[in-house]
């Protein structure tokens, strides 16, 4: 092992492969190929003289080796972001956002320009995802998170009170099986979210009918598709008014009952600590507390 230090560039390429065990995977997110991310990965384990990840078909399997290794260069970003945060760079370049699809889809993108009149000195680069960005490794300055928090070593503030609902297409109020009150869900399917599998029980708790069992289930791991699938008639799904607020007005989806829920879990800003000294932060938090009121 040579005494001089390897490039930064080497330890972001081996945080990210870490992380993802996926050079493939690896590379998009570093706007690199995979090949030149393995190729850093070769290099980084010439200079240091140890292997850090077993290569395997597919994927990757970190060494103990490289998983003590891990500890110290994460922990040596982490500083050097910080560092930079302290100088005031990030606030110069666009503002990193990693927000939940379900979030951005259904909401974040139709209200942007919003955002945009209300600060055009502010520009917004949004990554969808499906993960909670790891601010520990990736180039993230905020994230929308869903869940009841806090985080560990993070600040997070709910920017919404959410309550659901059941939402149907229009069509099943009416044919062998009209949806004119919830007893009538014995006859349906019932849409699951995978982020939130008790919705429905505890929704059917309230409404007083918790032995309920319909004619059939399924689940789906994105809230537009489970909104998708309730607005083509395949089942009745829960949403939030703010999710579903344009297949409403569309008259694409309708509210067969009254009844809503209060949920213990709900969106989040999150960030670093020191984010909060941050104006475009606390711009963009206030901007969407007030907006989804």
């Amino acid at each position: 092992m040579r005494e001089e230090l390897p490039p930064i560039s080497l330890l972001v390429a081996f945080s990210r492969a870490a992380q993802t065990l996926s050079f493939k995977v690896a590379a998009a997110e570093l706007n690199l190929s995979a090949s030149a991310l393995s190729r850093q990965i070769q290099s980084l384990e010439a200079h240091l003289g140890v292997t850090l990840f077993r290569r395997l078909n597919p994927g990757l399997e970190i060494t103990a080796e490289g998983a003590r290794y891990l500890e110290s260069v994460d922990r040596i970003l982490r500083e050097l972001r910080r560092a930079q945060e302290g100088l005031g760079v990030p606030s110069s370049g666009p503002l990193r956002v990693s927000a939940l699809e379900s979030f951005t889809e259904s909401w974040l993108i139709p209200h942007l320009s919003e955002f945009e009149r209300a600060h055009p000195g502010i520009e917004l680069q949004v990554e969808a995802t499906l993960r909670y960005a790891d601010f520990a490794r990736d180039a993230v300055d905020v994230a929308i998170r869903f869940g009841t928090g806090p985080w560990a070593d993070l600040h997070s503030e709910p920017i919404v009170d959410l309550t659901y609902f059941p939402v149907c297409s229009p069509a099943l109020l009416k044919g062998d099986a009209p949806l004119l009150e919830p007893a009538a869900l014995a006859s349906h399917t019932l849409i699951h979210v995978s982020q939130t599998p008790d919705a429905w029980s505890v929704w059917l708790r309230h409404a007083g009918l918790a032995k309920l069992q319909p004619r059939r289930a399924i689940t789906y791991d994105h809230v537009s598709i489970a909104l998708s699938a309730a607005e083509t008639g395949r089942g009745v799904a829960l949403s939030s008014q703010f999710l579903c607020e344009q297949r409403l007005e569309a008259g694409r989806l309708c509210v067969p009952f009254a009844l809503r829920v209060r949920s213990p879990s709900t969106y989040h800003l999150v960030c670093r600590p020191e984010g909060l000294e941050d104006p475009r932060i606390t711009a963009l938090r206030d901007w969407l507390v007030d907006a989804l009121v």
